[in-house]
């Protein structure tokens, strides 16, 4: 149960337990006497005119005596006896007991009283002192409550009047009290002042309390914070201490003070509350005053060092709390529980123990701040309020006793149920015992008594109950087994509690009651098999063993059934002979051993099927155990089958197979898994190839099977069998594997043969061109590589489908359109080369055919698509003007705008196709613009330069000549190339002569004329070499040529432009378009023969003479050589 708050647990108690004290003894209660020997208590009184008990005024005015724990008091008990005067006088005997309000006696004084007449009186004296503290507080009321009880009692067997023989007085025991009359004098417990460090400490100094002599509640004197006609001081934290002097320097179980020693100048002991002593505790005092703001004054418990900020050193109460009057000697009440504030620690393991059970010093203490202080609060009339812990305790068995007994029957179960509540302040351990009168049903080795309690390794009729609680309550049941066929019979029954403790305090409750055995007719039917009895496949069957007892006290014939709780089901009962039986006649108490045999159902489904066998009489009823129900566990039957379909199969000398070419053509099978079992199941379907390029499968929408009705349902899927390319001819294994859901270990396995027969399969590559291709350039080559795909070695016919516009040849196959034997998934690269004729653009698609020479009706294609001429998609050459030149005395240069319109940066080479424009003028590239980077939407320009002789432009034909070039732009990032035909017009330049001039032409100009020539040609080769130079110089990417545009040089540069044709004789220094004007008539002076020079052609590039020419074609055009391609 849960724990009761401390103060409420005491006044429980207490209210409990009062009433019993005033019921008469049982001596008395017993007597039978007259009126005139009627004896009675007259009076019980505490204390004399020397000692007497303290006095508390109650909310209501009324007044209340309380004593001090650990005095001594006279107790005055006053016997009269009633009658006429002149009866004869007689003694009777008397006693005193002191009780402590949970129900135990603490204490008894026994006495004979003197001879009394009728009217007379006598009176006792006895020395009373008080060891346990027993008052409660009400904080909220201040109404003070519980105490001690004082039970004065007489008994004198002719006294026929007992409702006067017992008298009770209850006397509320408190802790300790002080008048705050001052300091007292001596070694005697009061208050001391002291001052202390807020934050924890020994006293520093006595402090500002100081005593008030002017008056108080009690007493000539009070307590005040500060002297007579001053303030208390500020930033202070000053206690008033309980405590008292020790000459002896020995503080026991109290604490020395050594701040308050060092202060007072002798030896201060601090007076200990153990709390572990107590169960409450409740502080009362009375008070006027204020005090000033930010200024408090509390009523306080602290232990170890008294930091006042932590809850657990200090636990303290604001007297604001109570709003004390600020009017002077107008004292009011102040009551404190300490253990409200102490139970409210959030950390606490355990709240409700009282004080957590630690030792505290009491004291009253004022805090101030730095601001104005007051004279501060008065205090008078210290008590200290509260119930000790005992030891001893009384239980309160509450059982639920029928008004008339019980009544049972034989083989009956009668349970008498009990609370028992522990009255006592700490945790107990008692016994509980039980009986009836019939001793034969005590026997030890078979008692028909049990007692089921807390302590669940005993149950016989004695049992020792774990600890209780402080105000808990355990649980007792007492069962008693009427034994079969007993008798009608009256019994007795008792169930009685005891100390179990070392303290051996005797019996602590007891309850009785009568038992009556009636006649019944009585069966029990009763089997040593689990509840689960049998386990049965559909059909099986099975035996139950079952008692069949006559528990009544009357014979009787019992018909015998049995039912089922699914249909199909059958149940049999025999004896152990193997003879049916339908009934059985048993006397009273007779027993006999029989068997039910089951039969399941032919489709019995997983279930649990209750049986139940029943025993009946012919007529009238029949108590007991007359029915007996077990369960029949059906298990989950799993029966299942996996079959194919044989279309797919081939039969050969009794072997069952699938064959099949190796040629990646698939074959499916049909599959059936059937349910064969009591449940629906589900199952998963798996493939085991013994080769993994076997490849069979089922599909992943097909594994996991729905969940089949039992009986007979059936699932259907495909085994796909891809016969993979590759496969080696031979047997092969396909293992289909069905595996329970519910169970992965149930499964079964069908297994497929599959014969791969020789085949043949080719595999020619489709490659994608990464590039443009200009159309007029060298030829490149690509390789495709041709796999066998087949199961066994083969040689492939190649052959092509050339589109137009394109030049394609192989170039390392075997007889020209064979490769070489290829083993089984091996593979050979096919070379061609290709080229495509000017002119051509667009996307070209070669086709490729390989064949197998095994079986020619194996065929595979591949090839590649060419992207040939300008795309314009990714990069673009913006349109440009045409070109017009009219002079030789100056280069002329045409800027033109390459953009790229692709999503990333781009590598762009830069090309020119002369055409037959080479015949009229050069053209060149800037060597800077050769090859660059472009950025997203970037534009670059680049230069081009023409150049022509002042020949050419005199002999044109006519005024003017149009040309063009053609400018390539070739993405090597993405595949794409631009293009841009630039139109050239050449225009004449006219020559003024005249007669006088051509006339002396004769020596002169001969001689400059080959003086012009030797210049010329030497200042070309010198151009030459200057341009090589500046070449290197003006390159922007000085390391295309080591690593990064190696490649890119390699593929536009690698297939070197074929040389020119040079005519049979030497050819003039610039080449004359066949359409020009004739040259001008000599003059009639015939010059000076000069002997012709054959120029010496410009130095050699660093790889040599360019593929395909002659030094006498270099010789001519190796400059215009040099001005294209530089010294590569």
């Amino acid at each position: 149960m849960r724990r009761l708050s401390s103060l409420t647990l005491v006044a429980l108690f207490l209210l409990s337990s009062l009433s019993s004290f005033y019921a008469p003894p049982a001596e008395a209660a017993s007597a039978r006497g007259g009126s005139k020997d009627d004896f009675s208590i007259y009076s019980i009184v505490v204390g004399n005119q020397s000692v007497s008990p303290e006095q508390w005024v109650q909310p209501d005015g009324s007044v209340v005596e309380y004593v001090l724990q650990g005095s001594q008091f006279e107790v005055e008990v006053t016997v009269t006896r009633d009658g006429q005067t002149t009866s004869p006088p007689k003694q009777t005997e008397a006693k005193l007991e002191v009780v402590h309000p949970i129900g135990f006696v603490m204490e008894t004084f026994y006495w004979v009283t003197g001879d009394m007449a009728g009217q007379a009186k006598d009176t006792k004296v006895v020395q009373w002192s008080p060891n346990d503290a027993h008052s409660i507080l009400n904080t909220t009321t201040n109404e003070l409550t519980g105490g001690i009880i004082l039970r004065a009692s007489v008994n004198f067997s002719q006294d026929d009047r007992n409702d006067n023989d017992v008298m009770s007085k209850v006397v509320p025991v408190a802790i300790n009290k002080d008048i705050f009359d001052g300091t007292a004098s001596g070694s005697i417990e009061t208050f001391r002042p002291g001052r202390y460090p807020v934050g924890g400490g020994d006293a520093t100094a006595v402090g500002s309390w100081a005593e008030d002599t002017s008056g108080g509640v009690v007493g000539s004197s009070h307590w005040r914070m500060s002297t007579s006609g001053n303030t208390y001081p500020s930033s202070a934290f000053d206690r008033l201490v309980q405590s008292y002097i020790n000459p002896n320097n020995n503080c026991g179980n109290d604490q020395l003070d050594s701040g308050m020693t060092n202060a007072n100048g002798a030896w201060i002991c601090r007076s200990l509350f153990y709390s572990s002593n107590y169960i409450s505790s409740q502080i009362h005092v009375q008070a006027w005053g204020t005090m000033g703001a930010g200024d408090s004054a509390y009523m306080e418990f602290w232990r170890n060092n008294g930091n006042f900020s932590d809850s657990m050193s200090s636990i303290h109460w604001d007297l604001a709390n109570g709003n004390p009057s600020p009017a002077p000697n107008q004292w009011k009440n102040f009551s404190w529980d300490p253990q409200v504030e102490w139970s409210q620690i959030p950390t606490l393991a355990n709240p409700d123990l009282f004080l957590g059970g630690n030792s505290w010093t009491f004291g009253l203490v004022f805090k101030s701040d730095s601001s104005g202080a007051t004279q501060g609060m008065h205090f008078d009339d210290f008590i200290h309020f509260g119930v000790s812990k005992v030891d001893d305790y009384t239980l309160t068995a509450d059982c639920n006793n029928p008004s008339t007994g019980f009544e049972g029957y034989p083989s009956g179960l009668l349970s008498w149920h009990c609370m028992v509540t522990n009255n006592g302040y700490k945790n107990v351990q008692f016994r509980a015992e039980t009986s009836v009168s019939n001793a034969s049903w005590m026997d030890p080795m078979n008692p028909q008594l049990r007692l089921d309690t807390d302590n669940p390794n005993d149950n016989d009729f004695n049992v020792v109950i774990p600890p209780v609680g402080p105000g808990e309550t355990t649980e007792v049941w007492a069962n008693l087994s009427v034994p079969p066929g007993a008798d009608v019979q009256q019994q007795d029954w008792d169930i009685w509690f005891t100390d179990a403790s070392s303290q051996n305090s005797g019996e602590k409750a007891r309850n009785s009651t009568s038992l009556s055995i009636n006649s019944q007719y009585r069966v029990s039917i009763t089997s040593q098999t689990s509840l689960n009895a049998l386990t049965l496949n559909p059909g099986e069957s099975g035996m139950i063993p079952f008692k069949l007892v006559n528990t009544g006290n009357l014979d009787a014939t019992f018909i015998l059934t049995s039912t089922f709780s699914s249909d199909g089901w059958t149940g049999i009962i025999y004896d152990d002979s193997g003879n049916v039986v339908t009934s059985k006649y048993l006397t009273k108490g007779e027993q006999v051993m029989l068997n039910l045999n089951v039969t399941a159902a032919p489709q019995a489904t997983p279930e649990l099927v209750s049986t139940l066998i029943r025993a009946t009489r012919t007529s009238g009823d029949l108590e007991g155990t007359t029915t007996m129900s077990r369960n029949i566990e059906v298990p989950i039957l799993k029966d299942f089958s996996l079959e194919p379909s044989l279309d797919q199969f081939t039969i050969e000398n009794g072997r069952t197979f699938v064959e099949g070419y190796a040629n990646g053509i698939p074959k499916m099978v049909l599959m059936t898994l059937s349910n064969d079992g009591n449940s629906p199941e589900s199952y998963e379907i798996s493939v085991v190839n013994s080769i993994y390029k076997l490849g069979a499968y089922v599909e992943e929408s097909q594994k996991l099977t729905p969940l089949m009705a039992e009986w007979g349902e059936s699932y259907v899927f495909i085994l796909n069998l891809p016969i993979s390319i590759g496969i080696e001819p031979g047997f092969y294994d396909v293992k289909v594997i069905a595996t329970n859901v519910a169970d992965p270990s149930i499964k079964i396995t069908y297994t497929i043969q599959v014969d791969i027969l020789n085949t043949a399969s080719v595999f020619v590559e489709t490659r994608e061109s990464e590039e443009s291709y200009i159309p007029g350039d060298l030829a490149r080559t690509m390789t495709f590589e041709v796999r066998n795909d087949g199961n066994l070695d083969d040689t492939f016919n190649m052959s092509m489908e050339i589109p137009e516009g394109m030049n394609a040849q192989f170039t390392n196959l075997v007889d020209q359109d064979k490769t070489p034997v290829i083993p089984s998934g091996a593979s050979y690269n096919v070379s061609v080369e290709f080229s495509f004729i000017p002119g051509t653009s667009g996307t070209l698609d070669l086709d490729i055919t390989a064949t197998s020479q095994f079986d020619t009706s194996v065929t595979s294609s591949g090839g590649s698509s060419y992207l040939v001429g300008s795309q314009n998609e990714w990069v673009k050459i913006l349109p440009s003007p045409q070109v017009t030149i009219d002079t030789w005395e100056d280069k002329v240069e045409l800027v033109v705008e390459v953009r790229n319109q692709y999503s990333t940066a781009q590598s762009i080479v830069m090309d020119i196709t002369e055409g037959d424009s080479k015949n009229w003028l050069k053209s060149r590239i800037s060597s800077s613009d050769l090859q660059f980077v472009l950025g997203v939407e970037e534009v670059r320009e680049v230069v081009i330069t023409f150049e022509v002789t002042e020949t050419t432009l005199m002999n044109l034909q006519n005024e003017t000549f149009m040309t063009e070039i053609t400018l390539w732009a070739r993405s090597e990032t993405v595949s794409d190339a631009a293009q841009s035909t630039i139109q050239i017009q050449l225009r004449k330049v006219s020559v003024e002569s005249d007669d006088s001039a051509e006339s002396s032409f004769d020596v002169t100009g001969a001689l400059t004329w080959v003086a012009f020539i030797v210049v010329m040609i030497f200042g070309i080769v010198v151009l030459v070499r200057i341009m090589k130079n500046t070449g290197e110089d003006e390159d922007d990417y000085p390391g295309w040529g080591d690593d990064g545009y190696q490649d890119s040089i390699s593929a536009t540069y690698g297939a070197v432009k074929a040389a020119p044709t040079i005519p049979t004789a030497s050819p003039p220094a610039v080449s004359v378009p066949s359409g020009a004007p004739p040259v001008a008539p000599a003059p009639a002076v015939t010059p000076a023969p000069v002997q012709p020079q054959t120029p010496a052609g410009p130095p050699l590039p660093d790889s040599g003479l360019p593929q395909g020419w002659s030094m006498d074609q270099w010789n001519a055009y190796g400059h215009q050589w040099l001005e294209q391609y530089g010294n590569q």
